[in-house]
């Protein structure tokens, strides 16, 4: 089947809307790159500031991790001396025990009258 002809005025307005369709779509176009510009300018700055802030929080840390590991020298030296004044303050714990010990056991003593103290 043929297909009927179509007039000059029909063509003319699709022709027409066409045209209408492609200027707001240029239109948009315009909007969209406006937009985008202005989100490059401000994501450039903002970029550079999280830049800035990312290398000063990775400069707080290394200056932390070397503190850090000043702190862990440090603790090393002080388990190194602290170890012999272990063996010093059991064998000194021993020998507090033993004194206390003679102390209460002579007062006991006294107590029960098993030993009796004379003046000279």
């Amino acid at each position: 089947m043929p297909t009927p002809p179509i007039s000059n005025a029909v063509l003319l307005e699709k022709i027409n809307n066409v045209i209408e369709k492609v200027d707001g779509m240029a239109d948009d176009i315009k909007c969209n790159a406006s937009d985008f510009s202005k989100f490059a300018s401000q994501y450039s700055g903002s970029h550079a500031e999280v830049v800035g802030r990312a290398e000063h929080a990775h400069k707080r840390i290394d200056e932390l991790k070397l503190r850090l590991d000043a702190m862990d020298d440090a603790m090393k030296k002080l388990t190194d001396s602290v170890r012999p004044l272990v063996y010093t303050n059991k064998i000194l714990t021993w020998l507090a025990i033993a004194f206390g010990s003679s102390i209460i056991a002579l007062i006991w003593a006294i107590l029960t009258h098993t030993v009796e103290l004379i003046a000279p």
